[in-house]
C-alpha cells in the first residue's frame, strides 16, 4: 500500500498500532456528541484515544496522567482537563469534577485496580472501553455497588483492534487531511539499522521524556 501524498513515513507508522488501537477504544466507548469522556493513561495509545474522542464529538475530555510531555500532547489533542493521581483519589476527583461520573471511560493504561476505578467513575448507562493489556496474574473485580448491585446498566467492552489495509487506509486519510498529527507522539528519532536495539532498550526502560521512538533505516 502506497502512502498518500503528503503523509510522511514516520506519521504513517504511528497509524498501524498506536492510532488504530486508540481509535478502537473510542469506537467501543460509543461516544456521542457532547459526551463527557475519561481517558485513563496518556501514553501513545491513550493520547490517540484522546485525539479520537475529540473527533467523535465529545464535549469534555478528562485525561488521567502525570508525565509533562504526555500532558502537553494530550491538551494539544483535545483534553480539556488533566487529572493526576498525585492530587488524590482519581475516582473521587472525576466524580467531583463531573458531578457524578463520565458518560464513557477508556482504559488505556493501569493495573487490575484500574478496571474497578473505571467502572466507579462511569455514570449509569455509560460505557467502559478497555484497550489495556492486563497481566496474567491479575484478577479483574469490583464491588457490586460499583455496578449498582447489577442494575446500573454499564456496558463493558474490550478486545483487539481491527487491522488490515482498509482500516489503515482510513487512518491515513485522517492524517492526510490534517485531522490528527500523529508525529506529536514521536519524541526520539534514531538513524541507522544498528540503532534498532537502542530504540528497543528505550521502550523497555521507559525514560520519563519518552512517548514513542522511531528508527530511520536508509
Amino acid at each position: 500500500m502506497n502512502l498518500p501524498e503528503g503523509v510522511s513515513p514516520e506519521a504513517a507508522v504511528m497509524t498501524v498500532d498506536m492510532m488504530s488501537t486508540g481509535f478502537h477504544g473510542v469506537e467501543n466507548a460509543n461516544i456521542q456528541f457532547g459526551d463527557t469522556v475519561v481517558v485513563i493513561g496518556i501514553g501513545p495509545v491513550g493520547l490517540m484515544a484522546v485525539a479520537g474522542t475529540k473527533l467523535k464529538g465529545a464535549g469534555r475530555i478528562l485525561a488521567i496522567g502525570t508525565r509533562p510531555n504526555c500532558v502537553k500532547v494530550a491538551k494539544e489533542y483535545g483534553a480539556t482537563d488533566i487529572v493526576s493521581y498525585k492530587n488524590g483519589d482519581t475516582v473521587k476527583q472525576i466524580l467531583d469534577m463531573t458531578g457524578g461520573g463520565a458518560d464513557c471511560v477508556i482504559i488505556a493504561g493501569g493495573n487490575q485496580d484500574t478496571f474497578r476505578q473505571a467502572v466507579d467513575m462511569t455514570k449509569p448507562g455509560g460505557y467502559i472501553s478497555n484497550i489495556n493489556f492486563f497481566d496474567m496474574k491479575d484478577t479483574l473485580s469490583m464491588p457490586a455497588f460499583s455496578w449498582g448491585l447489577g442494575m446500573a446498566d454499564k456496558t463493558i467492552r474490550g478486545g483487539f483492534c481491527p487491522g488490515g489495509a482498509r482500516r489503515i487506509r482510513k487512518m491515513l486519510e485522517i492524517v492526510k487531511y490534517g485531522r490528527v498529527d500523529t508525529t506529536k507522539l514521536i519524541t526520539h528519532r534514531f538513524n541507522g539499522f544498528e540503532k534498532i536495539e537502542d530504540a528497543f532498550h528505550m521502550m523497555d526502560e521507559k525514560p520519563r521524556d519518552l512517548i514513542k521512538p522511531v528508527v530511520f533505516v536508509d
